[in-house]
């Protein structure tokens, strides 16, 4: 009897094909007891990526390389990978992803045990092992502007730094597991079924955002969004578009101005 597919893991590359053999090979080493597959979507990449994964994983039978006919953007490519899966349950990685330790198997555990959460994350670190604020709260947009995007250098320091604060909950104790608004879309585990009932990752989005949409409509749809605070993986994040402005900024602040159009368009609170 064959056994069914438990997990299907998607990943999205985009040029940095030896971060993505990086992050395949420490999935790889992490899981012992799951029958799993890895989707690499390779996002039309100007380079050899595409080439470079599939010759390492060539005789490899849990590793699959797609390549995408055009850089459909985050958000797409993840969806197309979700279309070609296999597995009850879809786990989404960026590419600078390393997986410490068995933190794959404490998240699926997890949700497989309650049935309310609807979308988890782990706890994602930084290359030194410190935390990385990676559940976050959903800001009023004035807020936001101040505090995450180009703006903010002219917003007053102790401004600023209070709307950072509240935003990437430094406030919460990040060892201890929680339901939280959204967490970052370098790490989430879904329910296939769920994934597609919630419409996937939404279409509007090139990049950016489209994990904080995603959290937004599983918290509609009445499940948690749950953060496992004892499941780590270290992400080698470059937070680019909010530091100087470039076609990166410009696609972070198009797609933020569709999100709070699409949920918060009244949500403003100077206090």
């Amino acid at each position: 009897m064959i056994k069914q597919m438990c997990l299907s893991i998607i990943i999205v590359n985009y040029r940095n094909y030896e971060l993505t053999i990086k992050c395949i090979k420490s999935v790889k080493a992490s899981i012992k007891n799951i029958n799993y597959e890895i989707i690499v979507i390779d996002n039309d990449s100007p380079n050899q990526s595409y080439e470079k994964i599939l010759n390492e994983f060539n005789n490899d039978n849990v590793v699959s390389v797609i390549k995408n006919n055009k850089n459909s953007g985050f958000g797409a490519a993840n969806n197309l990978g979700a279309e070609k899966a296999g597995g009850e349950y879809v786990l989404f990685l960026n590419p600078d992803i390393v997986v410490v330790g068995n933190a794959i198997e404490k998240m699926l555990n997890k949700i497989k045990e309650d049935s309310e959460i609807g979308l988890l994350s782990g706890k994602l670190l930084n290359d030194d092992r410190s935390v990385q604020y990676s559940c976050r709260r959903i800001l009023p947009l004035n807020k936001f502007l101040c505090c995450r995007t180009p703006i903010s250098k002219l917003v007053s320091k102790n401004k600023k730094e209070q709307y950072d604060f509240e935003y990437l909950m430094k406030d919460f104790n990040h060892d201890v597991s929680s339901e939280v608004e959204w967490v970052m879309g370098a790490c989430i585990l879904m329910r296939k079924e769920f994934f597609f009932e919630v419409g996937k990752f939404s279409k509007e989005y090139f990049m950016y955002f489209e994990d904080v949409d995603l959290s937004n409509k599983v918290r509609k749809k009445g499940k948690k969004v749950y953060y496992l605070a004892d499941a780590e993986l270290i992400h080698l994040h470059r937070q680019e578009s909010t530091k100087k402005l470039s076609k990166m900024t410009m696609i972070h602040l198009k797609s933020m101005s569709k999100f709070y159009y699409k949920y918060y368009f009244n949500k403003f609170d100077f206090k």
